[in-house]
């Protein structure tokens, strides 16, 4: 039966809000249930908030430029606990309907957002009292253009130019709403008669995955950073257990026994720990159904391109060589693209672009293992030329990869 997988499938949608010249200003984003949903079913107004919050800057590929704007509706309970914190002031707009509750603790986190740079909208504006008070704390008015007649329009112009707002118009569905809210003054607009929602979906892998992989930057660490790698490692029970478990076991004979994970790791050494580390943390990335097959063959693919990587004239390091193996079965083990793990990777640009598929001399060592596992000789020999190795080096060296891997496997 096949485990859990890592990471979390995240739906949301987004409607392009236009300027006059039908430019982009920003995108509104609507809470999606699934992939495939055309409105949002929220039976919580806060968690909908949450989820589109910590979703809209998780999309691969989706880098929101500098001057784009996201407007998000953030529910009363949301704006108290401070989650509009969570993204950029520059892009974000705070939304809230007219109809919220203007309470005293409402309208104090509204006057700190402002200072702090974010833009403030208020939803639905009729300028009803409620709106009223909510205006003196407000950059923008959204107006919905298709319930609002002609008188209502212009009064709600005067309002906003007294007050120094703008006016964006909701609901454009035709030309005559477009023709109408440009009469009226509007700033911005919005609707199907520029573009309906648009469903964004994807992956995004979950934080104690991110706090996995992350480890492996603290371990490569060339500081050697005791203090800080004991005091992460405090946060995992599991990986605390295992290695107090294996470090107090008659392989190594240690005098005292091992009481802390900070003392584990100076009598181990550096080197002994960041080892074994590094393969825990890949076993413990990898779903149940996989475990016994790809972190070993990617321990060994690592030890296997450190040990040519000395042989080499390429000038590589081999510490950087034994991560790049190590990492290379990612994508299998998430069941996600190469390119969505990647960012959280401690490794350079080059190792990440050569993981991703793209051709450097960091992928032709890729190669040369992927030929060596699938026994396609004439380009394994054409390989070993290109990197100026010999075939009996890379022989030895992946039967010695091999065996120091389930040397390895067989202690942890």
């Amino acid at each position: 039966m096949r485990s859990a997988p890592l990471y979390d499938n995240m739906f949301f949608a987004r409607q392009p809000i236009l300027l006059p010249d039908q430019t982009l200003w920003g995108y509104e984003l609507f809470f999606r249930n699934s992939s495939s949903a055309t409105t949002a079913i929220i039976t919580d107004d806060y968690e909908a908030t949450l989820i589109v919050a910590s979703d809209s800057c998780s999309i691969q590929g989706e880098k929101i430029p500098h001057d784009v704007k996201l407007v998000i509706n953030f529910s009363h309970k949301s704006i108290i606990e401070k989650i509009p914190y969570s993204l950029p002031a520059r892009n974000t707009v705070v939304q809230i309907p007219e109809m919220t509750p203007p309470t005293p603790n409402l309208i104090t986190e509204l006057q700190e957002l402002s200072k702090d740079g974010y833009t403030i909208a208020i939803d639905d504006f009729t300028g009803s009292r409620q709106g009223t008070i909510l205006l003196e704390y407000a950059d923008l008015l959204i107006v919905d253009i298709k319930e609002t007649d002609e008188d209502k329009l212009k009064q709600i112009k005067d309002i906003a130019e007294e007050s120094g707002v703008k006016l964006l118009a909701k609901r454009v569905e035709d030309m005559s709403h477009f023709i109408m809210a440009q009469e009226s003054g509007f700033d911005l607009f919005q609707g199907f008669y520029f573009k309906r929602p648009e469903n964004i979906s994807g992956r995004k892998l979950r934080p104690t995955e991110i706090v996995k992989l992350k480890l492996f930057k603290l371990i490569e660490d060339p500081t050697q950073d005791f203090e800080t790698l004991a005091d992460s490692l405090q946060n995992d029970v599991s990986i605390c257990y295992r290695l107090l478990t294996l470090l107090n076991s008659p392989t190594f004979g240690f005098s005292q026994k091992i009481t802390s994970i900070k003392q584990a790791i100076v009598l181990a050494g550096w080197r002994l720990t960041k080892n074994w580390l590094r393969v825990i943390l890949l076993t413990d990335l990898t779903s149940d159904r996989k475990s016994t097959e790809l972190p070993q063959l990617a321990t060994q693919r690592a030890k296997f391109l450190e040990l040519i990587t000395l042989d080499s004239k390429q000038n590589l390091s081999p510490q950087s060589m034994f991560l790049f193996g190590l990492f290379s079965l990612l994508d299998a083990m998430f069941d996600m693209p190469m390119a969505s793990v990647t960012q959280y990777l401690p490794i350079d640009k080059e190792l990440k672009a050569a993981l991703c598929g793209e051709e450097n001399i960091y992928k032709t060592h890729l190669d040369l293992i992927s030929y060596f596992e699938e026994a396609q000789w004439d380009q394994l020999e054409d390989t070993i030329l290109e990197l100026g190795l010999t075939p009996v080096s890379v022989s030895r060296n992946y039967y010695d990869s091999m065996r120091w891997t389930n040397s390895f496997f067989q202690t942890t």
